[in-house]
């Protein structure tokens, strides 16, 4: 009687499976391995064009963009299925304002994303960009969360990489349910260094701030660019449980000038992954 017919051969099927963008490897297949490979070097090259650069160099504390941070940003490429053309600068940014939305608890400094992302007359465009960053959500199946354990194989494919010495420090970390009461930032873009941070102890590099042109319609939360209050729709609110945070308004919203009570409700806090 050959394997076959006997009654208690069990056959043994190998194969692959990806779940959410990682890959948990139960035989061969020459051709996932090589696609994945490929999607990873396109992402690596990614990183080491000089305007990510240079994006990636005004985040010292990596609060936006650490080692988790952008493993994210890959498995969220893979789960949406992009192109190896796809993987462009304006899809990093989409995907890594999506992951700070998933774990980070403090709003401001994602914003920092946005003149990178939309240029000098980004906040008119934000709106455009949430959609965006919508629709590469929905592009993912709406699978936002990753594991910690899935960056962290994103990471064993190339270990010696300098993207994954990002870590970000203890204090900069965890759950944050308030935070220190500073006056909220504007995002400073590109060619303006980095704010100085006290806890991390980062020297105030000397910087050149490029002043606004007359024509530029970007509200500031400080006295520098006059508008209408109608018109400024960034506005930075007091949390009544501690910290700032910023309300972006779209712009077609005209609020006349005055008081208004805004009624807020905690968001509940996540198990923290670091």
């Amino acid at each position: 009687m050959s394997e076959a017919q006997d009654p208690a051969y069990v056959p043994v099927v190998t194969t692959q499976v990806r779940l959410g963008g990682c890959s948990w490897q139960g035989g061969g297949n020459g051709f996932l391995h090589s696609r994945q490979h490929q999607e990873l070097q396109a992402f690596l090259n990614l990183l080491e064009d000089s305007f990510i650069q240079e994006f990636l160099s005004k985040d010292p504390c990596f609060r936006i963009s650490d080692k988790y941070l952008l493993a994210m940003v890959l498995v969220y490429f893979q789960r949406a299925h992009l192109k190896l053309s796809e993987y462009t600068h304006s899809n990093l940014f989409l995907a890594l304002y999506l992951a700070n939305d998933m774990e980070e608890d403090l709003e401001e400094p994602k914003c920092e994303i946005f003149p990178w992302a939309l240029g000098e007359d980004w906040c008119l465009q934000v709106g455009k960009f949430l959609q965006q960053r919508d629709e590469l959500w929905a592009r993912m199946g709406f699978r936002a969360v990753v594991s910690r354990w899935c960056c962290e194989e994103v990471m064993a494919k190339e270990p010696s990489h300098w993207a994954w010495t990002r870590e970000r420090r203890p204090h900069h970390g965890g759950v944050q349910r308030s935070c220190p009461q500073v006056p909220a930032c504007f995002p400073r873009g590109p060619g303006l260094s980095p704010p100085h941070c006290s806890l991390c102890d980062l020297p105030q590099h000397s910087s050149h701030h490029r002043p606004l042109p007359a024509s530029s319609k970007c509200p500031s939360l400080t006295s520098e660019c006059h508008l209408p209050h109608s018109r400024n729709y960034l506005s930075g609110v007091r949390n009544p449980w501690g910290g700032d945070f910023l309300i972006i308004l779209p712009p077609q919203m005209q609020l006349e000038p005055g008081t208004y009570t805004l009624h807020i409700f905690p968001k509940p806090s996540p198990c923290p992954r670091r």
